[in-house]
Parts: structure tokens; sequence; C-alpha cells
């Protein structure tokens, strides 16, 4: 009887100890979570060149063609640069099922506007040209050929893919993912877990699905 009651008293405070550092490490996780989706907001808001407002606060504006972002949830975060380009409404849009080449950068990020030491993934020249000018041998890892996708396929990030869709042919993309957008808690090539992210993208074209 003594035993059982040792026992049960010892499964007691191991689950009790389970328990604490569960919700010891999802309330880390919500706040590391609301930091990186405060930041990313506080800086398309205040840092960002241009500043941005949220589009939901278009017609608040006083300005002709106010430059903003969208965002689903605070996880995802679109900067359209072209947006206001001349001509924009012509060209193909990106739905679901449709093909694209696009040029990217991607970036960790932190606080801050981005620089070439939080790179780890381009296809783009300028930004290997970058790279290499840092002294990294980028022969075997990097490629300057434009990478095709199809929406929705899975060929790229589900966020990312959400981000993009709606954009047109032509189109100069920045999008912002906290790290539950992004890769989570994998630790994926040089990208810590936990990490948020900054992708500039370029739709070179688009091809409507048949």
């Amino acid at each position: 009887m003594y035993m059982n009651r040792v026992w049960n008293i010892a499964i007691m405070i191991a689950v009790v100890a389970a328990t604490a550092l569960f919700v010891s490490c999802k309330n880390e996780t919500d706040t590391q979570l609301n930091t990186q989706q405060s930041t990313i907001q506080k800086y398309l808001e205040n840092s960002h060149q241009p500043r941005l407002i949220a589009e939901e606060e278009i017609a608040n504006s006083l300005e002709n063609e106010p430059q903003f972002y969208t965002h689903w949830g605070l996880d995802i975060f679109r900067y359209i640069s072209t947006y206001y380009a001349e001509g924009r409404s012509d060209k193909p849009s990106l739905e679901a099922g449709d093909k694209a080449a696009i040029s990217y950068t991607a970036y960790i990020f932190k606080s801050g506007t981005p620089t070439t030491a939080d790179m780890f993934a381009t296809n783009e020249q300028e930004s290997i040209d970058a790279l290499t000018a840092q002294g990294l041998n980028t022969t075997y890892e990097w490629t300057t050929e434009p990478m095709e996708i199809t929406l929705g396929s899975g060929d790229i990030l589900d966020s990312l893919a959400t981000a993009l869709e709606g954009c047109h042919e032509g189109d100069s993309v920045e999008v912002y993912l906290t790290f539950e957008a992004a890769y989570g808690n994998k630790y994926i090539g040089k990208v810590p877990p936990k990490s948020a992210q900054m992708w500039k993208i370029n739709i070179i074209s688009v091809t409507k699905k048949q």
C-alpha cells in the first residue's frame, strides 16, 4: 500500500513537471511569435522606405497613391512596390494553378533592413555578386536561373503562395513571414529555428493555366 502511494505521488510529480515544461515552452514560443509580429509591423510602418500603412487604412490616407502592405493574420505581410506602375492591370495576374518564373533573394529578418549578412538564398546575380564580394564561394551553391513554380502546387512555402496570389507579371514583391509562417522550429540550411524571414521576389512571367 505504501509503495503504491509513493508510486502515485511520483507519477503526479512527473505529470506536473511535464505540464509545467510544456506551458513554459508554449509561453516562450508565444512571446517570440508576438515579438516577431510586432517587429515586422513596426518596421513596415516606421523604418521601411517608403513608410507603409496597412491596406485597411487606405481610405483614411490623404495621399493619392498611398504605399501600403497587405497582411494575412499577423504572420504574413506583403508589399508590392510596383502596385501603381502604369499598365500593371493589363498584365496577367497570378492565381492558383498558374505557372510563374520568379527571381528572389531571401533573408533572415531581425528588425531593420536586411543586409547581405542576413541572406540565405537567392537566384539573382546582383545578390550573388554581393556575396562574392564578401569572399564567399558561390560557384556551386547558387544559380541565376529563374525559379519555375506552379502556384498552389507546393513548389514554395504555402505562406509565399498566399502572398503571391493576385500579384501581376512584372511585380516586385516583398514578403515578411514570422517563423510560424516560414520554417517553424526546423533548422534548414543557414536558417536557425524560429527565424522570421523577408523575401524579395520579382515575378518575371506568368502563364495562365489552360
